[in-house]
């Protein structure tokens, strides 16, 4: 069997803050709460089945943020929903792109900033199932 991919990891600068973005605006659900045995982490993945482990995580780690990848990239089901997605973002401030129709395989997408700078699409009609 090949390698699976699994997570990615970022560091955060206030793990409480993030926790709440990537949970409100992203869909995401706590999988793993370390900070209950003192740690520093979350692990956030797709709501799941009780006792079932999701097929892919975020690891947030508060500490220094000292690098930022290109963008976290999500799904949605319609484009209404990349359009309720990027309101929210420009009331609060954290809209980086406007929701844009490419066509092809990018689709419809919107682009958006989290607290610590890390960019996020979402998007609509690419041909990729998704977490």
């Amino acid at each position: 069997m090949p390698p699976r991919w699994t997570h990615i990891t970022i560091n955060v600068s206030d793990l409480d803050r993030s926790v709440e973005f990537y949970t409100s605006v992203c869909g995401l659900s706590i999988v793993r709460d370390r900070r209950r045995e003192g740690r520093h982490n979350v692990w956030l993945g797709p709501p799941t089945e009780e006792n079932q482990d999701p097929a892919f995580v975020l690891v947030m780690v508060q500490d220094e943020v000292k690098t930022r990848l290109d963008h976290f990239g999500f799904q949605c089901d319609s484009r209404a929903e990349v359009d309720e997605i990027a309101e929210l973002a420009r009331r609060d401030n954290f809209l980086v792109d406007s929701p844009t129709a490419v066509g092809g395989v990018v689709g419809y997408f919107t682009t958006i900033r989290d607290p610590d700078g890390h960019l996020i699409e979402f998007t609509f009609g690419q041909p990729l199932k998704g977490l």
